[in-house]
Protein backbone atom coordinates (compact mmCIF):
# COMPACT_ATOMS: atom_id res chain seq x y z
CA UNK A 1 0.00 0.00 0.00
CA UNK A 2 1.42 3.36 -1.15
CA UNK A 3 1.11 6.17 1.60
CA UNK A 4 0.63 9.67 0.32
CA UNK A 5 2.21 12.56 2.73
CA UNK A 6 -0.01 15.34 3.71
CA UNK A 7 -0.27 18.29 1.73
CA UNK A 8 1.90 21.37 3.70
CA UNK A 9 1.51 24.00 1.10
CA UNK A 10 -1.42 26.20 -0.44
CA UNK A 11 -1.54 28.78 -3.10
CA UNK A 12 -4.29 31.64 -1.70
CA UNK A 13 -5.66 34.01 -4.61
CA UNK A 14 -5.99 37.55 -3.11
CA UNK A 15 -5.31 39.82 -6.00
CA UNK A 16 -8.34 40.74 -7.66
CA UNK A 17 -10.22 43.84 -6.92
CA UNK A 18 -13.80 42.45 -6.07
CA UNK A 19 -15.48 44.49 -8.66
CA UNK A 20 -18.69 42.83 -8.69
CA UNK A 21 -18.55 43.64 -5.05
CA UNK A 22 -17.40 47.29 -5.22
CA UNK A 23 -19.66 48.71 -2.25
CA UNK A 24 -17.68 46.78 -0.31
CA UNK A 25 -14.04 46.51 -1.95
CA UNK A 26 -13.71 50.16 -2.67
CA UNK A 27 -11.26 50.67 -0.28
CA UNK A 28 -10.46 46.88 1.22
CA UNK A 29 -9.61 44.05 -0.90
CA UNK A 30 -12.14 41.53 -1.27
CA UNK A 31 -10.33 38.83 1.13
CA UNK A 32 -9.80 41.80 4.00
CA UNK A 33 -13.90 41.92 4.07
CA UNK A 34 -15.32 40.64 7.39
CA UNK A 35 -17.08 37.62 7.73
CA UNK A 36 -18.36 36.64 11.41
CA UNK A 37 -15.79 38.87 12.94
CA UNK A 38 -13.11 37.94 10.96
CA UNK A 39 -11.36 38.87 7.24
CA UNK A 40 -12.11 36.07 4.45
CA UNK A 41 -8.21 35.43 4.43
CA UNK A 42 -8.24 34.55 8.34
CA UNK A 43 -11.08 31.74 8.16
CA UNK A 44 -8.98 30.65 4.51
CA UNK A 45 -5.43 29.95 6.35
CA UNK A 46 -7.39 29.43 9.48
CA UNK A 47 -9.00 26.22 8.08
CA UNK A 48 -5.83 25.10 5.59
CA UNK A 49 -3.87 25.39 8.81
CA UNK A 50 -5.94 23.24 10.80
CA UNK A 51 -6.20 20.36 7.54
CA UNK A 52 -2.26 20.46 8.25
CA UNK A 53 -1.09 22.96 5.80
CA UNK A 54 2.11 24.80 7.14
CA UNK A 55 3.06 26.72 4.73
CA UNK A 56 1.19 29.28 2.62
CA UNK A 57 1.76 31.67 -0.86
CA UNK A 58 -0.46 34.49 -0.61
CA UNK A 59 -1.10 35.97 -4.56
CA UNK A 60 -1.59 39.90 -3.86
CA UNK A 61 -2.28 42.78 -5.94
CA UNK A 62 -5.34 45.48 -5.52
CA UNK A 63 -4.16 46.87 -2.17
CA UNK A 64 -1.84 44.25 -1.31
CA UNK A 65 -0.31 46.23 1.54
CA UNK A 66 -3.71 45.72 3.51
CA UNK A 67 -3.34 42.07 2.70
CA UNK A 68 0.32 42.20 4.28
CA UNK A 69 -0.27 44.20 7.01
CA UNK A 70 -2.73 41.75 8.30
CA UNK A 71 -1.10 38.60 7.44
CA UNK A 72 1.85 39.50 9.21
CA UNK A 73 0.49 40.53 12.17
CA UNK A 74 -2.30 38.31 12.83
CA UNK A 75 -1.20 34.36 11.87
CA UNK A 76 0.36 31.46 13.88
CA UNK A 77 4.05 32.26 14.09
CA UNK A 78 4.59 28.26 13.19
CA UNK A 79 3.18 29.58 10.16
CA UNK A 80 5.42 30.82 7.01
CA UNK A 81 3.91 32.96 4.58
CA UNK A 82 5.33 34.18 1.42
CA UNK A 83 3.71 36.53 -0.62
CA UNK A 84 4.11 37.36 -4.78
CA UNK A 85 2.64 40.46 -6.32
CA UNK A 86 0.73 39.65 -9.49
CA UNK A 87 0.50 43.56 -11.45
CA UNK A 88 -1.36 42.95 -13.86
CA UNK A 89 -4.90 41.06 -12.40
CA UNK A 90 -5.39 38.96 -15.65
CA UNK A 91 -6.46 35.66 -14.27
CA UNK A 92 -5.99 33.26 -12.51
CA UNK A 93 -3.83 31.15 -14.86
CA UNK A 94 -0.92 33.68 -14.51
CA UNK A 95 -0.98 32.97 -11.04
CA UNK A 96 0.92 29.20 -11.83
CA UNK A 97 3.95 31.43 -12.97
CA UNK A 98 4.49 33.26 -9.83
CA UNK A 99 3.54 29.93 -8.20
CA UNK A 100 6.26 27.99 -9.58
CA UNK A 101 9.37 28.37 -7.69
CA UNK A 102 7.22 28.41 -4.37
CA UNK A 103 5.62 25.14 -5.57
CA UNK A 104 8.61 23.43 -6.72
CA UNK A 105 7.68 19.63 -7.08
CA UNK A 106 6.05 19.64 -3.75
CA UNK A 107 2.11 18.66 -3.81
CA UNK A 108 0.12 21.70 -2.79
CA UNK A 109 -3.30 22.76 -2.16
CA UNK A 110 -4.37 25.88 -4.78
CA UNK A 111 -7.44 28.34 -3.09
CA UNK A 112 -9.08 29.13 -6.05
CA UNK A 113 -12.53 29.30 -5.56
CA UNK A 114 -14.24 32.61 -5.38
CA UNK A 115 -14.82 34.67 -1.96
CA UNK A 116 -18.81 35.22 -2.78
Amino acid sequence: MTTVSPIAKAVILAAGRGTRMRELTNELPKPMIAVRGKPILQHIVEGLRAAGVTEFLIVVGYRADVVQDFSATDHDSSVGINYETQIVQDGTGKVVELARAFVGTDRFYPQLRRYY
